[in-house]
């Protein structure tokens, strides 16, 4: 609220209008008195020059102005909006979108089909309730940017084909200049708190306390990540086979080793591995840091994703997440190289379902040198016995979201993934007093983090220091050598 959202789309609308003549242009919303008394007066007295009308037409159903170019801007209400289905427009805006249906919108956009025009779609909105499709569209897996989020397709559920790319900018109130002097302060800061969170910060939250986690803590947590820049976005390469032979002493140093190649990609990162070092200032040798690995995989079938999150034990922070839609040997792959990037991480595949243990079988089969193991008691053969993986029952799956939501309410744990806050805005208590994603919601960075933050508590957080390598006598008259 208060960002120039509105005035933005009437900009950019009217840009449009100007760089291709004879285009027809859409700017809606749901109620048409609505789009009258907001969106075609910002357009109108603050946007097109009066003298740039040639025509206008406000009764009998047709509500639109024309420009000397032949460029026609109807604004349009979509209380019925199937007399548009059958329409060719080369742009259309959503004002307010949040509170259109999602088949309205996408049945509008299959409209944009105008020859020679830019068949764009422009959406302004306020947050809602989490899981909302506008949410879905352009925030959940959006690789961020500097102003907020890209997808290089997007895709709706069930389809053969994306739709096209989608990107998202953050519009907040004190970003904006034109603003009249106090606004912020008085006007919107004296909400009540959940209209402030929503409509000042632009935060995706439960108004009504169903969320599973703490609304506060993840309010301050999305603030916060907002502001963080990951390292880098990429992709994982290298050759596994090669690497596999030359750590078990079997073959040659590989030429393609496992690294980071930035570009687009679903791997984001925000600190890169700290390997062993001398620290100038503290004039010592450091050890690397340690890392845990958690992996929530799926099938790569249906509307589930695998997740992969990596968390620093020393820093005991988020420092890299993977999400993909994928068969679990190429989760596995993906595992294996960003693990052993990240100083051989350990690895906590999450088994229960049958896709996690595909994942730890073929870890295994890589021989890949660290993964999590549990003692369980044999009851058949009356003893202790190590298990691999990280095995959720209705026991432990409440243990590690318990010492997830701990460690976020207690601010304890650093955690900069804005996809993985949204999740966690969508992960609620149902009506049986279980905690879970809502229906149409997925949870695999939830657990992830979950898993890898319990696992990482577990670890003693202190790291041992390497030790120093015995000095030598360098000359006998001066003593002891550098």
């Amino acid at each position: 609220m208060g960002g120039g959202k509105s005035r933005t789309a009437c900009e950019q609308v009217f840009d449009y209008a100007l760089d291709y003549p004879g285009l027809v242009a859409l700017v809606a919303r749901q109620a048409h008195t609505s789009i009258v008394e907001t969106t075609k007066k910002t357009m109108l007295n603050q946007v097109i020059p009066e003298k740039l009308i040639v025509r206008s037409r406000s009764s009998g159903g047709e509500d639109y102005v024309e420009l000397w170019n032949g460029s026609r801007i109807h604004f349009v209400g979509l209380e019925d909006p199937i007399r548009w289905y059958s329409s060719e427009i080369g742009v259309v805006a959503f004002d307010e979108a949040q509170e259109i249906d999602e088949d309205t919108v996408l049945r509008i956009m299959t409209r944009l089909r105008q020859q020679g025009m830019p068949n764009k779609a422009i959406l302004t909105f306020n947050p809602s309730n989490p899981g909302h499709w506008l949410q879905r569209w352009f925030i959940v897996e959006g690789k961020r940017t500097e102003h907020g989020f890209h997808k290089r397709e997007l895709w709706m559920e069930g389809a053969t084909a994306s739709i096209g790319d989608a990107e998202f900018f953050f519009a907040k109130a004190t970003d904006n200049v034109h603003l009249p002097p106090g606004y912020v302060d008085q006007n919107l800061a004296g909400m009540k708190e959940w209209m402030r969170r929503r409509y000042l910060e632009g935060l995706w939250e439960y108004i009504s306390g169903q969320c599973f986690f703490d609304v506060d803590a993840l309010r301050e947590y999305e603030l916060q990540a907002r502001e963080v820049r990951p390292f880098s976005n990429g992709i994982m390469v290298g050759d596994i086979a090669e690497d596999v032979e030359y750590r078990i002493n079997r073959g040659k140093k590989p030429q393609n080793r496992i690294r980071l190649v930035p570009g687009d990609g679903n791997l984001t990162v925000w600190k890169p591995p700290v390997r062993s070092h001398y620290d100038e200032e503290l004039e010592k040798d450091l050890a690397a840091h340690r890392y845990v690995m958690s992996i929530d995989s799926s099938s790569g079938r249906g509307t589930d994703y695998s997740a992969i999150e990596v968390i620093d034990v020393e820093e005991f922070e988020q420092v890299a997440e993977l999400q993909i839609k994928a068969e679990t040997g190429l989760v596995a792959e993906e595992a294996y190289r960003l693990g052993r990037w990240y100083n051989d991480a350990l690895a906590a595949p999450e088994i229960s379902g049958g896709w996690g243990l595909a994942v730890e079988q073929v870890l295994k089969r890589f021989r890949y040198p660290r993964i999590y193991t549990r003692r369980i008691y044999d009851r058949l053969n009356q003893k202790y016995t190590d298990r691999t993986g990280w095995d959720t029952t209705i026991r432990t799956r409440s243990v590690i979201l318990e010492a997830l939501e701990t460690a976020l309410r207690e601010g304890e744990f650093k955690l900069y993934s804005l996809r993985a806050i949204n999740e966690m805005g969508t992960f609620v208590w149902n009506d049986k007093e279980k905690a879970e994603a809502q229906p149409g919601c997925n949870d695999d960075l939830v657990l992830a983090l979950a898993i890898g933050v319990y696992v990482a508590t577990s670890l003693p957080r202190q790291i041992v220091e390497l030790k120093e390598k015995p000095r030598e006598p360098a000359f006998a008259v001066t003593g002891w050598g550098a």
